[in-house]
């Protein structure tokens, strides 16, 4: 079984500062409540920008993409965005399908997310 690591960091930047969630490995039902910590944890400090980085996740299932989906909600309420960056062909191909393509913002790498 493959685990999820997750990892968040503060980078300093030029522009607007923001929080960077970098997921690595597979994101589904048997780690989408630790998923759901880390992003209510984040998301209760009330960034003004989320970007979660999915350049190292292989694999993404529905629970995980709910989990993203209310954060993204939650920050949305909160006057925040929340933004995903570098997704790789299986789970791009899953946010197409399932339109959340269309409900955040996606974008090829994580400098591309932070330009805006």
């Amino acid at each position: 079984m493959d685990l999820l690591t997750t990892s968040v960091a503060t980078p300093e930047s030029d522009t607007e500062p923001y929080t960077l969630v970098a997921l690595d490995g597979e994101a589904d039902v048997t780690n989408c409540n630790a998923l759901r910590e880390v992003l209510e944890a984040e998301v209760a400090k009330q960034p003004s920008t989320l970007i979660i980085d999915l350049s190292l996740l292989r694999f993404m299932d529905s629970s995980a993409l709910h989990v993203i989906l209310r954060a993204n909600r939650t920050m949305d309420r909160q006057g925040g965005v929340l933004a995903l960056a570098a997704p790789r062909d299986p789970v791009a191909k899953m946010l197409r399908l399932t339109a959340a393509d269309q409900l955040l913002p996606v974008y090829a790498s994580v400098d591309e997310a932070t330009a805006g």
